[in-house]
């Protein structure tokens, strides 16, 4: 006999919704999570993320059978390792781009996988490395880091309205997304957390009325206006909350996944935890 048909797929962005403002996973997240695999759900984190970027999570909060990073560029299956799909940004555009902030000596991470280079180091990279326990490569020359083609994506920070200009202006096949506050994620063109959504569904033969995704910031919002059921935390911005098809009562901080999957995959986890039904958009 095959394996049974899924019933559906269950999508949750990361920072500010599966994860707490520390970056560790309530225990009734991981709990709500398990027990939506074992009624049969796909479960996927669907995040900015870069592969550096989940060295903030141990083991036992990757318990999703798939990673969406870079904001749907890349997807990951969790269990054997193996990338099934990953949309790069060509060398061309990423020679013009890397070219133009170091002649400004404007700040812009490269992030390939986990290797990850920097072209100055700055305060808030100095403790994000630490927080990830892990340092970038200083670069200086656009040549010093390619060993292929294309990379995955870049990130800016302090300088990101500069860099994000110049993109709009000069690189067509580029894009970029506010990921959190002063920080956009910058990728190939045609990228979106929505689209890695739907190569997701399609590799396992999902139709889309059967998505839930769950979301907290603006690079969140075409998932949560797509899927099925769209559902924004309690802790996000009104602008997101407003394309929501529900809004959470639980924070990220106070296991709003869980309170998700009692709603709607009616599967009992904040059982003497005085849940709440949060309430559905007008």
């Amino acid at each position: 006999m095959g394996a049974a048909k899924k019933k559906g797929m269950l999508a949750l962005d990361l920072d500010g919704t599966a994860v707490c403002d520390d970056y560790h996973m309530g225990e009734a997240t991981k709990r709500a999570i398990l027990l939506a695999r074992e009624a049969g759900y796909v479960t996927a984190f669907v995040t900015g993320r870069r592969d550096m970027d989940m060295l903030t999570l141990d083991e036992d909060s990757l318990c999703v059978d798939y990673l969406i990073l870079n904001n749907g560029g890349k997807i990951v299956c969790c269990e054997t390792k193996e990338i099934l799909y990953n949309h790069r940004i060509c060398q061309e555009d990423c020679l013009k781009l890397m070219g133009y902030c170091l002649e400004r000596e404007l700040e812009l991470h490269v992030c390939d996988g986990i290797r990850w280079f920097v072209n100055m180091i700055t305060d808030s990279t100095r403790e994000y490395a630490e927080e990830l326990n892990t340092w970038p490569k200083l670069y200086g020359r656009t040549g010093e880091i390619f060993c292929g083609e294309r990379v995955e994506g870049f990130m800016a920070m302090r300088d990101w309205r500069q860099v994000g200009d110049y993109i709009e202006k000069n690189l067509s096949d580029v894009t970029y997304i506010l990921s959190e506050p002063d920080c956009i994620d910058i990728m190939a063109a045609g990228i979106s957390k929505w689209d890695g959504i739907k190569k997701l569904a399609a590799i396992e033969q999902l139709t889309e009325d059967g998505i839930i995704a769950v979301g907290n910031f603006y690079n969140d919002v075409d998932m949560l206006r797509h899927a099925a059921i769209g559902v924004a935390a309690a802790n996000s911005p009104e602008e997101v909350k407003a394309q929501a098809d529900y809004v959470t009562d639980r924070t990220n901080n106070q296991d709003c996944v869980a309170e998700v999957v009692e709603k709607f995959l009616r599967i009992p986890v904040l059982a003497g935890e005085g849940s709440e039904s949060g309430r559905d958009k007008n």
